[in-house]
């Protein structure tokens, strides 16, 4: 005697599909942790803040600014051409070749209609563009009086280098950082954008470009713009679309 037997199957749920590692969208931690954010922006304003009352205030960094404004461009003259064109590298990666990148970013962003990261790379940049541009001109201070190779006349006081690499080189590593495979790859992003940050700074006060305490307000002022503004970018679409599908 034989029995029949209907065996039923459950549809098995569909797994979340893993984005790739060139899918580089926005991990959303300031959405969801704005307080980082707020920290972020804090942090960069105090120090901004504290770097302007010393310039104001003929505090102790001014020394400091007159001690290395004299002996870095001094050493700068007499080094072998080849140190004179690695500095000089500083100022193209913290100017052109980040302007290159950034359009690049904007127009892959474009074309994969990704509008929370596109606004974050135009208005990121863009904006400390002009941050820097108003602040600039309203302090005036002049540049060292020493500079080798790329002469610049504009006021140096923040540093708009600085400004930049910050913003653009830190949203990079903020993209970046969620699509490495282990812990040691993350560490090594954000190594790699420290260090750029750092050899983009050094070599603007290496080669005469800028002051010390220049290219420090340049990073504070950086700091706080891509605390204030990626956060408030990542809030704003975060009500405005619908949530992503993880």
């Amino acid at each position: 005697m034989t029995t029949n037997s209907t065996i039923t199957t459950q549809p098995q749920a569909e797994l979340p599909r893993k984005s790739g590692f060139l899918d580089l969208r926005s991990p959303g931690l300031l959405a969801k942790r704005p307080v980082i954010g707020l920290i972020i922006f804090i942090f960069g304003l105090l120090m901004f803040g504290a770097l302007t009352y010393n310039l104001y205030n003929q505090g102790p960094l001014l020394e400091w600014d007159k001690v290395i404004a004299n002996t870095l461009p001094a050493i700068a003259l007499k080094s072998p051409a080849y140190v004179k064109s690695i500095m000089d590298v500083g100022f193209y990666i913290g100017k052109q070749v980040l302007l290159v990148l950034d359009v690049l970013l904007c127009l892959y962003f474009l074309l994969k209609r990704y509008w929370p990261e596109l606004a974050m790379a135009a208005l990121g940049l863009s904006g400390a563009g002009t941050l820097f541009s108003a602040l600039s001109n309203y302090f005036g201070r002049p540049r060292p009086p020493i500079q080798v190779s790329i002469i610049v006349n504009l006021p140096g006081y923040p540093s708009g280098h600085a400004v930049s690499v910050v913003v653009f080189y830190g949203l990079l590593a903020y993209l970046l950082v969620p699509k490495m495979p282990s812990a040691f790859w993350k560490a090594v992003v954000v190594i790699v954008t420290l260090l750029i940050i750092a050899f983009v700074g050094f070599s603007r006060i290496f080669t005469g470009g800028h002051y010390l305490t220049d290219v420090l307000a340049g990073y504070a002022v950086g700091i706080a713009w891509s605390g204030a503004v990626y956060t408030l970018i990542e809030l704003l679409f975060q009500k405005i679309m619908p949530r992503r599908a993880k």
